[in-house]
């Protein structure tokens, strides 16, 4: 690292590979003792909650769920179990919550599981996180713990992805599914976190004063996502939104001086390409991200080219390090300190008298 400024962000940015490596190995060792929870619970739905990035992670995780089990899923942000005078779900079926915290001490998210102890007999409990000790470990009937995803950057990178990985591949397991468990153990050597350095440093050369992060399908977390670590660590206004929703009016400020990300798949692309077309005539700058690039996508200024060979469902993992990469150059780039970004805490935490009327 060439700067003294961002060096611990950075430096978790690049340990990806190693932590996902790490996390393989984990769930694996955990398999059998997960798989026979899951067959005795027999769980009608599947509900995931976190805050801030693990928000994110749960958007994420659910799109993923579902589309692999075809069991009804749902996520929330814990705040709104928690704070809700019901609950935002049905709960008279035999419920998983799975929690993602990559400290287990957010404050809104322990009260929610503890809400949920007490109040929601038929739900139980699998929390995702990195850190094994925390209030949470203590309160929960399963965890995944993933120690080699402890950061001490303020803003999460590598706990996020990481906390991703393993549901995908308790997913994979659970269902029996080999071609999307040995996709995903294919993910670390599919990292090439380096691959984009001058890309990314020359869209950060345009100096956007105004970002817009979008994507379809599960792409839509890794926007919201992306969208907040823009903001978190070089305070450049951002936003996300679903890229087809764009047709409705939600980039009509779009101008010269917006970076406009479009995160597309294979599912919806001839779509997204009509997108980006119209993006074009606000004369903003258009990056693309995408698995390889063809003519229903039209033309953009920047395009990064996953070429990763996997499918939309277990690829999309490979977009959160260049966002978090994104992030990362446009706060060099103000001179800013991704490693401590204002008004972010590595915890969040809230007095919880807030919360009662």
């Amino acid at each position: 690292m060439l700067q003294q400024r961002g060096a611990i962000t950075f430096n978790e940015i690049m340990q990806q590979n190693e932590v996902w490596k790490s996390t393989i190995d984990i769930v694996n060792q955990k398999r059998q003792e997960l798989v026979s929870w899951f067959s005795k619970e027999g769980f009608g739905q599947v509900v995931f909650m976190g805050a801030g990035s693990s928000f994110h992670a749960a958007l994420i995780s659910s799109r993923f769920f579902g589309n692999i089990t075809g069991v009804a899923t749902s996520a929330f942000p814990s705040v709104e179990i928690f704070a809700g005078q019901k609950l935002p779900y049905e709960d008279r079926r035999k419920t998983l919550v799975v929690t993602f915290s990559r400290s287990g001490e957010t404050s809104e998210t322990l009260w929610a599981i503890e809400r949920l102890k007490a109040k929601s007999p038929n739900s139980r409990h699998l929390l995702i996180s990195a850190n094994e000790s925390s209030p949470m470990a203590a309160v929960v009937e399963q965890a995944l713990f993933i120690p080699q995803a402890k950061e001490e950057s303020n803003v999460s990178t590598k706990a996020f992805t990481s906390s991703i990985l393993a549901m995908k591949l308790l997913t994979a397991i659970l269902m029996k599914n080999n071609a999307v468990y040995e996709e995903l153990v294919k993910l670390p050597e599919k990292l090439e976190i380096k691959k984009f350095h001058k890309e990314i440093q020359k869209i950060t050369g345009i100096k956007p004063v105004h970002i817009l992060v979008s994507g379809n399908g599960i792409n839509y977390g890794h926007a919201c996502e992306g969208s907040s670590l823009i903001k978190k660590m070089s305070s450049i206004s951002s936003e996300c939104n679903y890229t087809t929703e764009l047709r409705h009016g939600n980039a009509n400020h779009a101008t010269q001086n917006m970076l406009a990300v479009v995160i597309s798949g294979d599912s919806l692309m001839k779509a997204d390409g009509y997108i980006i077309g119209e993006l074009s005539q606000s004369k903003c700058q258009r990056l693309v991200i995408c698995e390889k690039a063809d003519n229903r996508l039209g033309n953009s200024d920047f395009l990064i080219e996953l070429g990763s060979g996997l499918s939309e469902y277990t690829r999309d993992l490979l977009i959160a390090p260049i966002m978090q990469e994104l992030g990362f150059y446009l706060a060099i780039s103000k001179a800013y300190n991704p490693d401590k970004p204002k008004h972010t805490s590595h915890v969040v935490t809230w007095k919880e008298h807030f919360f009662q009327e």
